[in-house]
């Protein structure tokens, strides 16, 4: 029985071999472990999945800046203490003067009527200054980052890092450092100037 011409498959297996020697020196080169970073869709479930909470930290100017869901809680805290006081239990005035306050935390604006309503908006102040993080090597526990890091549990928590275009130096040392301490990572891209929106339990909100 005739039959016909014989495939010849070798160029196919050339071209697979070469894409797949470029993926593994791409993988090199990155360092990438994809079983120790997780980047985040913007669903508030995925954060969460393995019951962790996240410390957050914002990349931006190539510089670290925490983010602390607590410490954003308590300035509102006082701010509603200050403002129920100078209008003396008059709502309308209340609701007024806090429609025309905004926060700045940490190297964040933040929006203070939003956070009446349980989301914490914040924006970034452009002439602020964060941790200029620059060596892995010469952080230790007693230093900004490095205390941080201390003070994660990571059988309880994770970091988030909210990374903008200009900073992913600064994140690859970042999340280094936290992998030697083995706290799990994720990292969120950024655009230049959107706003970061936080639930008050600690969860990732995101504009609908």
């Amino acid at each position: 029985m005739a039959s016909g011409p014989a495939m010849d498959l070798s160029s196919f297996t050339d071209l697979m071999t070469c894409i797949l020697g470029v993926l593994v020196l791409i993988i090199l080169l990155t360092g990438i472990d994809a079983s120790q970073i997780t980047v985040l869709v913007a669903t508030p479930k995925e954060m969460q999945g393995d019951d962790k909470s996240p410390v957050f930290f914002e990349c931006r100017k190539n510089q670290l800046f925490h983010i602390s869901v607590e410490e954003l809680k308590a300035a509102c805290d006082a701010k509603t203490q200050e403002l129920q006081e100078r209008v003396g239990g008059d709502e309308t005035e209340f609701l007024k003067q806090a429609a025309q306050t905004m926060l700045e935390l940490n190297g964040q604006k933040l929006d203070y009527t939003y956070a009446l309503m349980g989301k914490y908006v914040l924006l970034p102040v452009p002439d602020a200054e964060g941790y200029k993080f620059e060596s892995q090597s010469k952080e230790t526990a007693d230093m900004w980052y490095g205390s941080r890091l201390a003070n994660i549990d990571p059988a309880t928590q994770f970091i988030c890092f909210l990374v903008r275009p200009d900073s992913y130096r600064v994140f690859q040392r970042a999340r280094n450092m936290a992998w030697i301490r083995n706290i799990n990572v994720a990292c969120e891209l950024q655009d230049e100037k959107n706003p970061i929106m936080i639930g008050p339990g600690g969860e990732r909100m995101f504009m609908q």
